[in-house]
């Protein structure tokens, strides 16, 4: 079993992407905003919409207001996919193309929640030029066990791709391509290293927790609301004496962020 230690991608790394930042009007500071007024700030490391909770809203600057004018909604479409909310999908037509150079060493990736066709990722070096460059088909063949099902059964997607044993360069350029027609979603694009946890066992169990909700009326009607969902797995692994003080900073790490 391996995890990835992630590195944020910031506006310093994050050399460039082709996703817009136009959600909303940015915010000014003279402008007079009614109650469910929108707007953005797309400071550095900022990158977030902000709802007006009343009108009559002039002069409060949404990135220091504790709650009284305005309310959080989301990061921008842009950086959906750099805030660590799986659920929150950065979106657009036909293509997402994004360049980061951590100034570090990347030797994996993950991209979480996406829908698309394939996925392009090209490393390049500044002395060495292109050092890694594999394109991804997201097309999934789970359950096709027979020539029936590979002819007839609906086409589905893979929703996760985890690309480890990148080049270890610490100058790369690194750019991934989300190919596909229609909207193409990315809910997270992870960079970082590879770390060995230890050796999985047999007996793991998967399944999801679901945010789903159901009432009942007076009557017995029975009415579902769809909500989200989180994947969860429970497996027993087994780690080396001298890798467990390694482990246990990285996992208490990861349960912070």
């Amino acid at each position: 079993m391996k995890v990835i230690k992630s590195q944020a991608v910031t506006d310093s790394t994050l050399t460039s992407t082709d996703v817009p930042e136009n959600d909303y009007a940015a915010w000014l500071i003279g402008t007079t905003y009614a109650s469910g007024d929108r707007v953005i700030v797309t400071t550095p490391n900022i990158h977030t919409i902000y709802q007006s909770a009343q009108s009559g809203n002039v002069g409060n600057d949404p990135t220091t207001d504790d709650g009284t004018w305005w309310t959080v909604v989301s990061s921008t479409n842009a950086w959906k996919m750099f805030n660590n909310v799986i659920q929150e999908q950065t979106v657009q037509a036909n293509g997402i193309d994004v360049t980061v150079n951590q100034g570090q060493v990347v030797t994996a990736l993950a991209a979480v929640n996406v829908d698309c066709e394939s996925i392009d990722v090209i490393m390049t070096d500044p002395i060495e030029g292109i050092i890694y460059n594999t394109n991804f088909p997201m097309i999934s063949y789970s359950g096709i066990t027979n020539w029936y099902d590979y002819f007839f059964t609906a086409i589905e997607r893979k929703t996760d791709l985890s690309v480890i044993g990148l080049p270890p360069y610490a100058n790369a350029e690194i750019n991934v391509v989300f190919n596909g027609s229609g909207d193409v979603k990315c809910g997270a694009l992870v960079f970082g290293t590879a770390l060995t946890i230890g050796d999985s066992q047999y007996g793991a169990s998967f399944g999801i927790i679901d945010y789903s909700t159901k009432t009942v009326d007076s009557q017995g009607r029975t009415t579902i609301t769809e909500g989200a969902y989180s994947d969860e797995a429970e497996i027993d692994v087994v780690i080396e004496t001298a890798r467990f003080a390694q482990v246990k900073k990285t996992c208490k790490r990861r349960t912070k962020t």
